[in-house]
């Protein structure tokens, strides 16, 4: 499991961040405030506040590629 925040701008990287994960196999969750999301659900992900960081946890075999995948979404301290 791999766990890192990343920051969604607008519903257009929301569509490509979702696309991206359905390439992959895996389970992916995003935690926000109480809430647990399967990331892959463009419904789901519609229901969070966006605006905010989103934790973003990885259970997969492709971890490394899917990283780099999702780069431009992931936040650096």
């Amino acid at each position: 499991m791999y766990d890192t925040f990343i920051k969604i701008n607008s519903v257009k990287d929301l569509y490509l961040f979702v696309d991206t994960l359905n390439n992959f196999s895996g389970n992916f969750e995003i935690v926000a405030s109480q809430y647990a999301v399967n990331a892959k659900s463009l419904m789901n992900m519609l229901s969070l506040d966006l605006s905010k960081p989103l934790r973003l946890t990885i259970d997969s075999d492709q971890t490394d590629d899917i990283l780099h995948h999702i780069e431009p979404f992931i936040l650096h301290e």
